[in-house]
């Protein structure tokens, strides 16, 4: 009979060593990805003299269709816009407007990092 719950004692800390390296193996997994999502980027929208519209980038950048803007003239109203260069310093321009206020968003679009959203700039 003892022999049996020997046998019995260490099939149950043979599964519970089992279960608690199942447990260790998806926390390393998930540690290990965190924070590699999107790109650090240090970046600000900004108005130029001419009512050019600029994201400048202090630091960071990230490759050609993986960025997407947004500039509305209504906040909280997106209307994205994939990067067609490189995002990287000094700045990227995102065109000129026309007089009026609007709202500038900044997004990763793998993992849908919002940077920044409804940045107001005007322009006169």
């Amino acid at each position: 009979m003892r022999m049996c719950k020997k046998g019995q004692g260490a099939t149950e800390y043979l599964l519970m060593l089992a279960a608690v390296l199942v447990i260790v193996a998806i926390a390393v997994y998930y540690v290990t990805t965190a924070g590699a999502g999107f790109p650090a980027l240090t970046v600000t929208s900004a108005k130029s003299g001419d009512n050019e519209i600029r994201l400048n980038v202090t630091t960071g950048s990230i490759p050609t269709g993986e960025w997407a803007h947004s500039v509305s003239s209504t906040e909280g109203s997106y209307s994205w816009t994939n990067g067609t260069e490189i995002l990287d310093a000094p700045y990227v321009s995102l065109g000129t407007k026309a007089a009026g206020t609007y709202y500038v968003s900044l997004k990763h679009v793998d993992s849908g990092h919002l940077y920044f959203y409804d940045q107001t700039q005007t322009c006169t």
